[in-house]
């Protein structure tokens, strides 16, 4: 009796893995791409305007109410009433938007009220209006200003997450993406970009619920007259919720379809976590079945390294001595997928649950104590509220 050398089919099985690799990795490139993901964040430079929209010129009618109307703020100002001032002057920027003064003096009152997103709006509108044309010299510095502010809040970690976020969803490594972007946020929990740009890479995942819960927190954080990309926003959101409506995945369901390998990846929306699960268990089952050890047994030894000719073969049995250990591995692997799914649709029923408490029947979202620095200052928030 004659052993052959072990026979490994590896030359098979290598086409079968690029094959699954290939689908993972190709995957993003056949998303639906959607919005172009924001790319300026604080830090990247000076602040630059949008282009504004050309204004309506008023009548005179309403030329003169928005001089009264500001005449009236200026007033409640110097009385102390800095939010009666802020409504005065919204409703004289509404009057006569063409006039660079009332969207000075609005902007001086939101500044004032520490309303800093709203100011660079209005300070880039006075700006686009002709302000420093009308005497009013100070615009840009205090626009300037304000920017310096709203860079500093931005950590080192968090736009070091955020550059990184914007590297891997060019690279089509979405999950990654979503993860440093998700690292932004953490850092700077109202930081608008960060939340559009994660709600992009959601979008192009599948994962479209939380896509549409990032484009409305965007929406919320972001004044519809400061963003040009406000309006293109809110249309995907009717287009999305026009064609999408998904429940939030059931972990008992996802946990029972992950016995079927990468199913409950795909239930939950991430189809290149499944084809990644997918493709690691059958190209486990591949190598056991394929890595095969033939032994012949033959009428005479043949010489040493030479086969057994086939007059003299006696018969011949096939082993695979890796199949059993191979669906070991598989078995592993599509356990590790199911349980990583239950707890990625736990925790998005948990993250549901949790923002449902938050919001109260009237719309309003109430957020506990938190504390924030900004130089030699330290703010303490007990109790915050917000009206949707």
């Amino acid at each position: 009796m004659s052993p052959r050398l072990p026979q490994h089919a590896l030359p098979g099985l290598v086409p079968g893995v690029l094959a699954a690799v290939a689908l993972a990795v190709g995957s993003p490139a056949t998303a639906q791409q959607g919005l172009s993901l924001a790319r300026n964040y604080p830090g990247t430079g000076p602040y630059e305007c949008p282009a504004p929209a050309a204004p309506v010129d008023p009548t005179d009618d309403q030329r003169v109410r928005a001089s009264q109307l500001t005449s009236d703020a200026l007033e409640a100002s110097i009385l102390g009433d800095l939010e009666g001032a802020r409504t005065l002057l919204e409703q004289a920027s509404a009057a006569d938007p063409t006039s660079p003064e009332v969207a000075y003096r609005h902007a001086r009152a939101l500044e004032d009220m520490e309303m800093r997103t709203e100011a660079i709006s209005e300070y880039c509108r006075a700006l686009a209006l002709g302000a420093v044309d009308a005497g009013i010299d100070d615009s840009r510095d205090r626009l300037d200003a304000l920017y310096d502010i709203v860079r500093e809040r931005i950590t080192d970690r968090a736009r070091t997450a955020f550059v990184s976020g914007l590297s891997q969803a060019d690279a089509g490594l979405l999950e990654a993406a979503e993860g440093s972007f998700s690292v932004a946020i953490d850092e700077v929990p109202d930081w608008a970009e960060a939340y559009y740009n994660r709600a992009i890479v959601l979008e192009r995942m599948g994962r479209v619920s939380e896509s549409l819960d990032d484009y409305h927190e965007y929406l919320q954080l972001t004044p519809s007259d400061i963003d040009p990309v406000v309006a293109a926003v809110t249309q995907r959101i009717g287009m999305l919720e026009g064609t999408f409506t998904a429940p939030t995945p059931s972990p008992g369901a996802t946990l029972a379809l992950g016995i079927m390998p990468g199913m409950g990846q795909y239930y939950t929306g991430r189809g290149v976590s499944g084809t990644v699960v997918l493709g690691a268990v059958v190209g486990a089952v591949a190598a056991g079945i394929l890595v095969k050890k033939v032994t012949v047994r033959c009428l005479n030894t043949p010489p040493s390294g030479a086969d057994c000719p086939p007059n003299e073969v006696v018969d011949e049995s096939t082993e695979r001595p890796f199949l059993k250990p191979a669906m070991g591995v598989a078995a592993g692997i599509t356990l590790v997928g199911a349980v990583e799914a239950f707890i990625k649709a736990r925790g998005r029923r948990a993250q549901r649950e949790q923002a449902a408490q938050g919001v109260a029947s009237n719309g309003l979202r109430i957020t506990g104590p938190s504390l924030a620095t900004r130089g030699d200052r330290v703010d303490l928030s007990v109790l915050g509220l917000r009206f949707h």
